[in-house]
């Protein structure tokens, strides 16, 4: 009683100062809004790292193991414990994304979370330097955190389109305009996963003088390089191919020892010839993109980028190099886009919600103004909800919001019943000043016990390191600042604000 006693009075006397503060609290609400970090979900420490390599060459799988043993051993002194993937695997129930031969994916766990970031510095720079053409892809691992919020997409996603919509994409081209993507904005993309291949060129000059039709052609080639395969048979970590009795050949070799059959329309007989396929077709080098994407504008090609901290200049770095090149298109995406739609969509509940307040509060009070005084109080504590995160490190993300969010809605409740004493004080014949002692006097336990209830029931999750703690951190935080800024507020601010405009129409009644 003697500290509410001695705050109330110096707010009394200092009133000018209190009320320019509850002022200033919202052009401070909006300026932290826009500094504070935005996300999804809230970043979790972990000690655990999934690395997917795609080695972006037809590689045997023996050479994949080569390759995935070598980086293994390059982390020994900062792991405890690494596994790979390697290959396909044969997983039944599995939903999850199959990998190729030429693909391979590795699993760390470092002693304590600080690891994590110089393992993916090493991984990075031996992958680079030794497989330039590799694409490298960190996650966390899939837990049911990971599989409910998603955290591992890519920050920016740039959705490359090629603007002759009948044209296909060259894989030269892509290589050449991610290269400049990564010069303009200083950060290597994810690479863009590509197979080699061979393609069997018909022409159709030498069936003309060969007499040839192309339909047989195409009949003798897949009998030659695809019909003779029966079926595939999978046993634990292997494929194997069942096909018809041969011995293997090369591309050159099948196309010299197949024939096609052939007619000969010299002088009206109907004598028919065979000729080689390497008469007739061409084997041609070339390259391919390993996996197609489309989405609501059709197929695209998507360029990753992860770790983005100025995501805006990033898109506008990205958008500049595209345009300058007339082939392409380019649209964006990833969780900067999603992150900001959340927010908004945060924003547009938090309106509501004060709105359908607002209302209630209306019909409680048999006021239009008094609900007024009561909802003054959520920016002055939002601003200072703010404020204690950023200065804590921490980001608004979906649980901070709602941390805030669920605070507000408990110190209003505060103030309704402040503001409810006051008035029944009043409707008593009691003098404006002393209504609102007195009216403390009579709720200032109440509003104590409420706050630090909530505080202490938050404060466990601030000294435990567990996923469910880690997560639910910034919104104890959150929940604590905010409560403890609300206490003061409904307690010293808010019957300011009832005494600076009841003042006049408690000297009129006297």
């Amino acid at each position: 009683m003697k500290f509410y006693d001695a705050g109330i009075d110096w707010v009394f006397a200092h009133k000018r100062l209190i009320l320019i503060g509850a002022a200033l609290s919202i052009p401070l609400c909006v300026l932290m809004f826009r500094v504070i970090g935005k996300e999804r979900m809230p970043e979790i420490d972990q000690n655990e790292l999934m690395v997917n390599v795609e080695w972006n060459e037809n590689i045997h799988i023996d050479e994949n193991h080569r390759r995935v043993n070598a980086l293994l051993r390059c982390t020994d002194n900062l792991v405890t414990e690494h596994t790979a993937y390697v290959g396909m695997q044969d997983y039944i129930l599995g939903t999850e994304k199959d990998l190729s031969a030429s693909e391979a994916e590795l699993y760390f766990k470092t002693e304590k979370p600080e690891g994590i970031n110089p393992l993916k510095a090493l991984m990075e720079k031996e992958i680079r330097t030794s497989y330039p053409e590799a694409s490298v892809t960190f996650s966390p691992p899939v837990t049911i955190f990971e599989k409910l919020f998603v955290t591992g997409n890519p920050d920016v996603v740039a959705r490359l389109q090629v603007a002759d919509r009948t044209s296909a994409p060259q894989a030269s081209d892509l290589k050449e305009l991610e290269n400049r993507i990564a010069e303009a904005t200083g950060q290597v993309p994810e690479r863009t996963a590509f197979r080699s291949q061979l393609n069997l060129v018909v022409d159709r000059d030498r069936l003309l003088v060969y007499h040839v039709n192309y339909n047989e052609v195409v009949r003798v080639l897949r009998t030659a390089f695809r019909d003779n395969t029966v079926s595939t048979l999978r046993s634990y970590q292997q494929y194997l191919p069942i096909g018809m009795a041969g011995k293997e050949k090369s591309v050159n070799r099948v196309l010299a020892e197949t024939l096609v059959e052939a007619e000969n329309r010299q002088d009206g007989s109907r004598e028919r010839t065979y000729v080689p396929l390497r008469e007739l077709v061409r084997v041609v080098p070339d390259e391919d993109l390993k996996e197609i994407t489309a989405g609501r504008n059709g197929e695209y090609i998507p360029i990753s980028f992860y770790g983005v901290e100025d995501a805006p200049t990033l898109i506008g770095q990205v958008r500049e190099t595209v345009e300058a090149d007339k082939r392409w298109d380019v649209s964006f995406g990833g969780s900067f886009f999603s992150n900001r739609k959340m927010m908004g969509e945060l924003t547009v509940i938090l309106i509501i919600s004060v709105l359908l307040m607002y209302f209630i509060l209306c019909a409680q009070f048999e006021s239009f103004l008094q609900p007024l005084i009561v909802l003054a109080e959520i920016p002055i504590d939002i601003a200072f909800g703010l404020v204690v995160l950023w200065a804590l490190g921490h980001t608004m993300n979906l649980m901070s919001a709602i941390g805030i969010i669920v605070s507000c809605g408990i110190v209003v409740n505060d103030s309704i019943l402040k503001l409810d004493s006051i008035n029944e004080l009043r409707k008593e014949g009691m003098p404006l000043v002393e209504a609102i002692h007195t009216a403390g006097h009579r709720r200032l336990r109440a509003i104590i016990m409420t706050t630090l209830t909530t505080v202490f029931a938050m404060v466990p999750l601030l000294f435990t390191s567990d996923m469910g703690s880690e997560l639910q951190r910034p919104l104890s935080i959150a929940m604590i600042g905010t409560m403890m800024v609300g206490l003061l507020v409904s307690l010293f601010v808010i019957p300011l604000i009832y005494w600076f405009i009841y003042r006049k129409h408690d000297v009129q009644k006297n």
